[in-house]
């Protein structure tokens, strides 16, 4: 038996190192700056009446059924109710083409 004996106490003290040699190492969690938390989550489905809404994801405009559609899409609402279409750009007038002067004969 005093093999065993001696089989287990090698055995003890082997876990006994392990862990002072563990917890003495440096903590790389504890350094870590804290995450930022994220955001909750967008509501899996959406059940809302239709109320139209204007919101903006990726610097467009754009118009979502209403609040909880545009949030789940992540854009942000910026009033109620459909976008404004954007008006377009006038053009400028059409230059007439120069007439050619009559050749002399």
């Amino acid at each position: 038996m005093t093999f065993g004996k001696i089989a287990y106490a090698l055995g003890v003290a082997a876990v006994g190192v392990t862990l002072a040699i563990g917890s003495s190492a440096p903590s790389f969690a504890a350094k870590k700056k804290a995450a930022a938390a994220a955001p909750p989550p967008p509501p899996a489905f959406c059940i809302e009446p239709y109320a139209p809404v204007c919101a903006v994801k990726g610097g467009m405009k754009y118009t979502y059924a209403n609040k909880c559609f545009a949030a789940s899409d992540g854009a942000k609402m910026v009033s109620p109710g459909p976008c404004k279409a954007a008006k377009p750009a006038k053009k400028a007038p059409a230059k007439k083409p120069a007439k050619k002067p009559a050749k002399k004969a």
